[in-house]
């Protein structure tokens, strides 16, 4: 593990090591790039910005370009090929491999994802929520059949008696909320304490009601992984270097500046972003790959919503784990 006194030499040390001047070595002196595609930067990107920050993609001979791109958009440029690594929907995922693409789950993001549902300031309950406008991701997402399920177990009817509006990322949608222009979002930490320090209220913590099931993922193109798997390999060797940093306690300043550095949040939000992340729900697996568990209740839900997925599909179909670190 790396303390926290010598956190600031390790982009230095990870320079001249002899991983990386072995892979500088075998690619002809230079590193492999690859394009990795989000949404947004939330604490659920927290491994990936400390395997950027810290050398450890470097150290596996990569050089991981970011590319932030719109959520209806990025499934389709992973499929495309614009980008090779896609931190996407777990939803979307499947039901593009429904529809016909070939991608698959290699590497876990949020599972459960730590939602909690703010609300407007004039809201204090889920009851509260009847008349108003939750807005959510998209219609067919299995987080969105989650909220509908909450708004039932408060007495409300999610198909009369509350309004939802779709589309945007996180960032986005948290923005219309702070505007006035909806009533209720769900959002990770540290957005949802950023709000409740304005006086926004978190009305529901999804956790509760799923403490299993895949938002996130990270995947690639069964094609491509095929030509890379060396590659992939490396690139998951890094981020399971970067939790094991993550979990350490020794590195939580660190790992605090990292985050408020990256998502703009100040001090209290990252710490609570730290408690929910990594100490209470211990979101991400320690060699980073993607879990089974998680998928399982997605697809049985998402059977739910959508004819296309069947509540007996076979997990195996939509994951990966022949790339996870030994």
């Amino acid at each position: 593990m790396i303390s926290r006194s010598g956190t600031a030499l390790v982009a230095a040390f990870l320079a001249t090591s002899p991983a990386i001047q072995f892979a500088m070595a075998q690619s002809g002196g230079s590193l492999k790039v690859v394009t990795r595609g989000t949404v947004s930067t939330t604490a659920v990107e927290w491994p990936d910005v400390i395997a950027r920050k810290f050398g450890f993609y470097k150290s596996e001979g990569l050089e991981v370009e970011q590319a932030l791109i719109s959520a209806t958009t990025i499934t389709p440029s992973l499929i495309g090929g614009t980008i090779q690594i896609g931190f996407i929907n777990a939803s979307s995922m499947i039901l593009a491999d429904k529809a016909g693409a070939d991608l698959v789950a290699i590497g876990q993001g949020a599972d459960p994802s730590p939602y909690s549902l703010v609300a407007a300031k004039s809201i204090k309950s889920l009851a509260d929520l009847k008349g108003k406008t939750v807005s959510l991701s998209e219609p067919g997402d299995a987080y969105a059949e989650v909220t509908r399920e909450i708004l039932r177990k408060a007495g409300l009817n999610p198909d009369t008696e509350v309004n939802f509006r779709y589309g945007g990322n996180s960032n986005q949608r948290m923005a219309a909320l702070v505007a006035g222009a909806v009533d209720a979002v769900p959002l990770v930490p540290p957005q949802d304490r950023m709000l409740n320090d304005q006086g926004f209220n978190s009305i529901a913590f999804y956790p509760d009601y799923y403490p299993k099931l895949a938002l996130s993922t990270t995947a690639v193109s069964r094609a491509w992984a095929n030509k890379n798997i060396d590659t992939l390999r490396a690139f998951m060797r890094a981020q399971a270097v970067a939790i094991k940093w993550l979990y350490d306690p020794v590195n939580k300043t660190e790992a605090l500046k990292s985050l408020m550095e990256e998502t703009k949040a100040d001090a209290g939000a990252a710490r609570q972003s730290y408690d929910v992340y990594l100490t209470k729900l211990h979101i991400f697996p320690m060699n980073g790959c993607v879990q089974r568990e998680g998928f399982e209740t997605l697809i049985r839900l998402l059977s739910k919503v959508n004819k296309a997925v069947k509540v007996d599909d076979a997990v195996n179909q939509f994951i990966d784990t022949q790339y996870c670190p030994l």
